[in-house]
């Protein structure tokens, strides 16, 4: 089984670096041609299944690829945004300025990041791997599956493909509408 995670297109907090986390945000209009694009270059991939995260941006990124590929889109919450705590909202300089030695570990050592109300990476892979397993039990062998969600799934679940420690998070560029190919295979629940 093929998945195609697929970061949903452009918001306003992606442009202002600041953590938007589970907002109802909506895509920017850069944002709705991003996931224009990304539908086009999906349109002949043969897709058998579409899901999304259930949050605003992914969907509406979804919805777009759905129109193009002819698939209604599934929530799956699953692959929901990282649960940011205390810091859904903030500017990364804020964060900074109010929180300075979580937010070192986090620039340098973010697997070991631990803040009240805030999910971290080990248990957002989990998560993850968790609603893979439920795709693979509903879908069987042989299928391509495109998942629409957040840059944390998609980079922790790269991380996880390369056998790479959590702690090169932030590492990994993801731009949005960025299509990553993840092999089903690799991920037995741990």
């Amino acid at each position: 089984m093929k998945l195609l995670m697929v970061r949903h297109g452009e918001i306003l907090s992606n442009v202002r670096k600041i953590y938007a986390g589970r907002s109802a945000e909506e895509l920017t209009e850069r944002g709705l041609a991003q996931a224009a694009e990304v539908a086009e270059r999906l349109r002949h991939r043969d897709v058998h299944a579409l899901y999304s995260s259930p949050i605003r941006r992914a969907v509406q990124t979804a919805q777009i690829i759905g129109e193009a590929i002819g698939l209604e889109p599934v929530t799956e919450y699953a692959f929901r945004e990282m649960e940011m705590g205390p810091w859904e909202g903030m500017s990364e300089k804020d964060i900074a300025r109010l929180y300075p030695e979580q937010w070192r570990i986090w620039q340098s050592r973010p697997a070991e990041l631990k803040l009240r109300g805030r999910e971290t990476l080990e248990d957002l892979l989990k998560r993850v791997l968790a609603g893979i397993q439920d795709i693979r039990r509903s879908m069987g062998e042989g299928r391509r599956v495109v998942v629409v969600t957040h840059v944390a799934v998609i980079r922790v679940l790269l991380l996880r493909q390369e056998g790479k420690s959590l702690n090169l998070y932030k590492k990994i560029h993801v731009p949005n509408a960025g299509i990553f190919e993840i092999e089903l295979r690799r991920y037995a629940r741990r």
